[in-house]
């Protein structure tokens, strides 16, 4: 945790390795959508399964009936990519978080670093990881029908879009008071 919360504190202090971050997340999010599901669509007749927000296990065995050798390569091919978006996705968060709490309060900031806790923004990264590695065990192991694999596929896109809503409103909201509290040194409303 110590590593991945200094390479927050790090990009959280860096305008260029937070643009790079941004782009690495954004960009593999552009090759999935452009690329992967663009293909992957008109085999199956539905998204990637980490599309579709509303997933079932019923859904997701109908949706096997129609994976073939292509539908399957490129599923692996957006599972590869997969791995990296949430990564950086998570980074920026993570950086953008950071940022905002160190502008809050150096006392917070200091607190929270020393204890490795900018960590905690990559919970969505890893319940996203997780769905990958029941959406492939669920497609490896078709046509037996994993039940367990795909009830936890379901469950971990639910953690995933929880934790992704609360983390991004966590963000919002201190980039926010951040940007009040700058407002309020500028016209004298609070000290710098």
């Amino acid at each position: 945790m110590k590593t991945l919360n200094n390479l927050v504190t790090r990009v959280s202090q860096s305008g260029w390795l937070f643009i790079i971050s941004a782009i690495f997340a954004f960009g593999s999010l552009f090759i999935v959508f452009m690329n992967i599901n663009v293909a992957f669509e008109p085999i199956v007749g539905a998204q990637l399964f980490d599309f579709q927000n509303d997933l079932t296990v019923e859904e997701i065995f109908e949706q096997l009936e129609s994976f073939n050798e292509s539908a399957v390569a490129l599923y692996y091919a957006f599972v590869f990519v997969d791995f990296f978006f949430p990564f950086f996705a998570g980074l920026v968060l993570a950086a953008a978080g950071a940022y905002a709490i160190r502008h809050l309060s150096t006392k917070w900031y200091d607190q929270i670093n020393r204890r490795n806790l900018f960590a905690i923004f990559f919970i969505p990264t890893l319940f996203d990881w997780g769905e990958n590695i029941f959406a492939i065990t669920v497609i490896n192991g078709y046509p037996n029908e994993l039940t367990a694999a795909a009830t936890l596929l379901v469950l971990a896109k639910k953690g995933k879009l929880t934790s992704v809503m609360i983390m991004q409103l966590v963000v919002w909201s201190l980039l926010a008071l951040a940007l009040l509290k700058r407002m309020g040194q500028k016209v004298g409303l609070l000290e710098s």
